[in-house]
């Protein structure tokens, strides 16, 4: 048994990837993203046994200076390959982290994976809202919803918006100012910065594996939803929205269309991503078309403590007001 890594991984991992998952967090062209997006180091761990790979853990390395965080991957991953081999793997993996130096390592289980108890990680729960697209007939979408959906969708039209994709590599800006408003609205920070949503669009959105819908009217951009394609699913990767035109219901809109969408071509799943489980009013908005909200875990494992909880207590701040007019003031 040997542990490998590809820094840059290819033809190789994609052929053992696809025999056990799909989905395009786990393609060798969501490390480009990752690279490109983030600033990060690609880490797509395997073992081998004679010339055959029979696990992996696809993920990114951050070095932030003074502190370097794994995550397998963003924003999930998990493991695949052959269960049996899970155990030695991961020991072996642990011991590589340690080696390298990693002071924290954080793994978000995937809804479409096979559930593995990282018994050496503290475990953080959270929600994901799956809704089945086969529930839908394509001719009668509209019949499936509930009332206060069709209601809201009406609105929306009423009020002169209409859905569109991104169309030039300019509307990065324009999803990230609609991106940064939301956070704002939330009182949190920015987790995610323009170059990731530029990256978005060189690397995947030209080559029909992404896109970003805009709900608009007239010039103006109301609000606006980075997808991520799969064979079989279509994840809900970002949301952002102008609070001027919330009461027009623009995100019901581009939900309408994404769904109406998916049904023509034959997706399975709208995959409304993971969400915290006491974020009720989120959850209603993703359960009131009617999709299910799974319980999912992120894990995760402080291999050096004190860094670990220094970089914890900076992210609270940086979600604090405070921190998110210090962020806005760096950012200009």
């Amino acid at each position: 048994m040997e542990l490998r890594v590809f820094e840059t991984p290819g033809k190789d991992w994609d052929e053992f990837a696809s025999q056990y998952t799909d989905l395009i967090f786990y393609q060798s062209i969501w490390s480009e993203l990752l690279r490109k997006g983030l600033g990060g180091q690609p880490l797509y761990f395997y073992l081998k046994e004679g010339d055959e790979i029979v696990a992996g853990l696809p993920g990114v390395l951050l070095n932030l200076s003074f502190f370097k965080i794994f995550y397998a991957s963003i924003p999930y991953g998990g493991l695949i390959g052959k269960k049996d081999f899970f155990p030695l793997f991961m020991e072996l993996i642990e011991k590589e982290f340690r080696r390298k130096g990693i002071d924290q390592a954080r793994i978000t289980e995937s809804p479409f994976g096979v559930p593995y108890p990282f018994e050496t990680f503290k475990s953080i729960p959270a929600k994901c809202s799956l809704l089945d697209l086969r529930r839908f007939n394509q001719e009668r979408v509209w019949e499936n919803y509930r009332g206060e959906v069709r209601r809201a969708i009406r609105k929306a039209r009423n009020q002169g918006l209409s859905v569109k994709g991104m169309d030039s590599p300019e509307e990065a800006k324009v999803f990230y100012r609609l991106y940064l408003a939301s956070m704002k609205r939330n009182r949190t920070g920015a987790k995610y910065p323009l170059q990731w949503f530029q990256a978005l669009y060189d690397i995947l959105i030209q080559k029909g594996k992404a896109d970003i819908r805009f709900a608009i009217k007239e010039n103006q951009y109301a609000a606006g939803v980075v997808l991520t394609y799969s064979s079989t699913s279509i994840h809900y990767l970002h949301n952002g929205s102008d609070p001027v035109h919330l009461e027009n219901r623009p995100n019901d809109l581009i939900v309408d269309d994404i769904i109406q969408r998916g049904v023509k071509e034959g997706r399975i799943f709208l995959d409304f991503m993971g969400s915290d489980q006491e974020d009720l009013n989120l959850l209603r908005f993703k359960e009131k078309w009617g999709s299910q909200s799974l319980d999912i875990h992120t894990y995760v494992r402080d291999y050096h403590p004190l860094r670990s909880a220094i970089w914890e207590v900076g992210k609270r701040c940086m979600s604090s007001r405070l921190g998110m007019g210090l962020s806005r003031i760096l950012r200009s």
